[in-house]
């Protein structure tokens, strides 16, 4: 362990244990009497208050007021820390084992009742996992750093049949999870303009030495915002679509962030947009489909037409005989 983490190891056990002698701070941290001298020394040197109290019943302790500074946690910070951590492990996040080491150093130093108390905020959260393959982990990782360090990427994307497409130049700006699934937000040089890429669609990934310009201060909903969006409403060819439907499910529906750019109307009953028809046709049939009988069209009629297409579509494809 780097002398780094023995002090703030020590630190954190004179923190929780209040006073403790240099033999049980040498048996905690696996050291030896000299050393956790040493590491006293070096924290009283850096302005760290340790007070030695010398004699029988003496040891080592911290003021009161400096136990209290915000450098240590209180229990919903180590709750939030500890939920985030299985939050992050179920997501498929990429540095959820080092989220996981960092807690685990964090709860060895904690006293018996804070450790237990702890454990009980633990056993009372569980995210049920989603399968992430280590090569999605991968990609994540790589993504990550090359968004936070503005690295050009060359990536090979299956476009939405499956089929691979040519190699493209991206500009990573963002990662976001969403409903199991992560994106990336990116300038894409061959659209000239930000695309929203799924993660798990990207077949193969390079990052290059080149360098972008990233803009501040942007959200991925702002991003995605942006590329649905950008096209004039001036436009004639908008179109009105109508949906009626459960309370519930046109809330789902309206919450979809490529949708919600064109959201004009959300009633009890009804949710109303204005879309160019070709961003009606690419992702409001299957959007709606999914729903089933839960939602019904009102307008426009070649927006029912179309999922009536796609039904008709699946039940030819799963009816039909398929060969050995």
């Amino acid at each position: 362990m780097p002398k780094l983490d023995y002090m703030l190891s020590l630190l954190w056990l004179l923190r929780s244990r209040g006073k403790m002698t240099a033999e049980q701070l040498a048996e905690a941290l696996e050291v030896s009497v000299r050393t956790v001298y040493r590491y006293v020394d070096l924290l009283c040197q850096s302005g760290v208050p340790v007070v030695a109290e010398p004699g029988h019943g003496g040891g080592f302790t911290l003021p009161d007021s400096f136990r209290e500074s915000p450098l240590f946690f209180d229990t919903n910070e180590l709750k939030a820390m500890a939920h985030s951590a299985r939050i992050a492990s179920q997501a498929g996040y990429p540095f959820a084992e080092a989220l996981e080491h960092a807690l685990d150093k964090i709860s060895h130093r904690l006293n018996e009742d804070q450790g237990e108390e702890l454990r009980r905020h633990q056993a009372g959260l569980e995210a049920v996992p989603y399968s992430t393959s280590r090569e999605i982990k991968r990609l994540l990782s790589d993504l990550e750093e090359a968004a936070a360090h503005s690295r050009v990427c060359c990536i090979q994307y299956a476009n939405t049949t499956g089929d691979a497409e040519r190699m493209r130049r991206i500009h990573p700006y963002r990662l976001a999870y969403r409903t199991n699934r992560w994106y990336i937000a990116a300038y894409c040089e061959l659209r000239g303009s930000v695309r929203m890429f799924r993660v798990d669609r990207i077949e193969q990934l390079k990052v290059t030495d080149e360098t972008f310009e990233r803009p501040e201060d942007v959200t991925f909903t702002d991003l995605a915002r942006d590329t649905l969006a950008g096209h004039s409403k001036t436009d004639a060819s908008w179109v009105t679509v109508r949906i009626s439907g459960d309370s519930d499910v046109l809330e789902s529906i309206g919450n979809q962030y490529f949708v919600q750019p064109f959201l004009t109307k959300h009633a009890d009953r009804e949710l109303r947009f204005e879309m160019p028809p070709s961003v009606m046709l690419t992702y409001m049939p299957h959007l709606l489909l999914s729903f089933g009988t839960l939602v019904s069209v009102l307008e426009p009629y070649m927006l029912g037409e179309r999922i009536a297409e796609l039904c008709h579509e699946i039940a030819e494809h799963h009816t039909s005989p398929k060969l050995p």
